[in-house]
C-alpha cells in the first residue's frame, strides 16, 4: 500500500495529457475529416433528414456535430488547437528566457533600487488583459493586418508586458541563494559574478524554472480565454452583419469559446465542446506543473539543507548508484533538454507553416 503514494500520480498524467495536446498540435490539421471552408449541406438520407445544426454523433462524417451554418466543430478543433499550444509556448519561451536573464543579475546586485521595487509592487495589481485588449482593439478587426502578422504582434506585445512579473519572481528567488554561504565561499575563492550566477545561483533555480515555465503556459492561455471574451481572438477576428457575429480566423481553442458564446441557449454543444477541450488544455499543463514540483521535492527530502520552497508531498525515493553511469540513460537535464528541443522544433514549425 506504501508504494501506491509513492507513485506521482500527477507527473505520468500529465505527461500523457500534455504528449496527446502535442500530438494534436502537430498532425491535427492532416486528422481533421474536413477543411475549414467545407459545410454540411441539407440532405435526405434513409428517411432521416441532415441539416445543420447536427448534434454530437449524430453523423460520422461529424463526429463532434456542426453549428448552426454546417462548419464542422472537430476540423475547427483539430486546426485550431496548434495556435493555442504554440502560440503560448512562444510567448513563454520568450519571457522566461529574457526575464530569467534580466532578473538573475539584477538579483544578486548589493542593493535592488526602490523606484525597481516599487514598479514591480504597481505592476502586479494591472490586468493585463486590459493593455492587450486596446492594443489590438483598434487593429484586430476587419483584416487590417494579416494574420500572420497579428500572431507575431500578439506574441512580442504579450511577452513584454507579462516579463516584469518573471523579473521579480527570479530576481527575488536570486536574491535570496546569493545570501547563501556557499555563494559566499565562491566569492572567497575569486569567482567572477558570471561564474557566480551560472554555475552556482542557476544550478539551484533550474527547478523551480521549470516549473514556473509550465505555469506561465496556463497563465497566457488564460489571458488567450479573456480576451476572447471580448471579441479578441488571435490572428484576427472577422464581423459579420445582420446578425452581429464575431468569428475566429485562427479557430484557437479560445476564439471557438467567444465566437460561439450566443449559442448558449441554442446549440449548446457548439460552445460546450469547445470550452471542455479549452480546460483540459489547463488543467493538462497544471498536473505537469504539480507533478514535476512533487518530484523535485522528493530528491531534495532527503536532503532537506537545500531549500527549494515546494514542500514535500510524496516519500523519497533511494537512489541506486551504479559503477559506470552509462550515457544514454536520461537524467534530469537530459530530460529537460529533450523537452526544450521537441519545444522548440514544434514552435519552429508552427510559424513556418502559418508564415508560407
Amino acid at each position: 500500500m506504501n508504494k501506491l503514494f509513492r507513485i506521482n500520480y500527477s507527473l505520468y498524467i500529465g505527461v500523457i495529457f500534455v504528449s496527446f495536446l502535442f500530438f494534436l498540435s502537430i498532425f491535427g490539421p492532416y486528422l481533421a475529416p474536413h477543411t475549414l471552408t467545407e459545410t454540411l449541406e441539407t440532405k435526405y438520407e434513409n428517411g432521416t433528414i441532415f441539416a445543420p445544426p447536427l448534434e454530437p454523433f449524430e453523423a460520422a462524417e461529424f463526429p463532434l456535430g456542426t453549428d448552426k451554418w454546417g462548419y464542422d466543430i472537430s476540423s475547427m478543433i483539430l486546426y485550431g488547437i496548434r495556435h493555442t499550444i504554440f502560440i503560448s509556448l512562444a510567448i513563454t519561451l520568450i519571457k522566461m528566457m529574457i526575464g530569467t536573464i534580466i532578473g538573475i543579475y539584477v538579483g544578486t546586485w548589493k542593493r535592488t533600487p526602490s523606484w525597481m521595487e516599487s514598479i514591480e509592487n504597481s505592476w502586479s495589481y494591472v490586468p493585463l488583459f486590459l493593455i492587450l485588449y486596446f492594443c489590438f482593439n483598434s487593429i484586430n478587426f476587419g483584416n487590417i493586418l494579416e494574420t500572420s502578422t497579428l500572431i507575431f504582434t500578439f506574441i512580442i506585445v504579450t511577452s513584454v508586458i507579462s516579463m516584469p512579473s518573471i523579473i521579480s519572481s527570479v530576481r527575488k528567488k536570486s536574491t535570496e541563494i546569493s545570501k547563501s554561504v556557499f555563494i559566499e565561499a565562491a566569492r572567497t575563492l575569486g569567482a567572477s559574478r558570471h561564474r557566480i550566477i551560472w554555475k552556482h545561483i542557476f544550478p539551484q533555480m533550474k527547478e523551480s524554472l521549470l516549473v514556473m515555465f509550465i505555469l506561465e503556459i496556463v497563465y497566457v492561455i488564460t489571458i488567450m480565454g479573456q480576451l476572447a471574451l471580448m471579441n479578441i481572438f488571435i490572428g484576427g477576428t472577422i464581423v459579420r452583419y445582420d446578425p452581429l457575429i464575431y468569428l475566429s480566423i485562427t479557430k484557437e481553442l479560445s476564439g471557438l469559446v467567444g465566437q460561439a458564446r450566443g449559442n448558449i441557449y441554442g446549440t449548446l454543444h457548439v460552445l460546450v465542446i469547445p470550452l471542455i477541450l479549452l480546460l483540459f488544455t489547463t488543467l493538462s499543463f497544471s498536473l505537469l506543473a504539480n507533478g514535476l514540483k512533487n518530484r523535485y521535492q522528493s530528491n531534495y527530502q532527503r536532503t532537506p539543507w537545500i531549500k527549494t520552497g515546494f514542500e514535500p508531498k510524496l516519500m523519497p525515493k533511494r537512489k541506486e548508484y551504479e559503477k559506470r553511469n552509462s550515457w544514454w540513460k536520461f537524467t534530469d537535464e537530459k530530460l529537460i533538454s529533450v523537452i526544450f528541443i521537441f519545444i522548440f522544433i514544434g514552435v519552429a514549425f508552427y510559424f513556418y507553416s502559418i508564415t508560407k
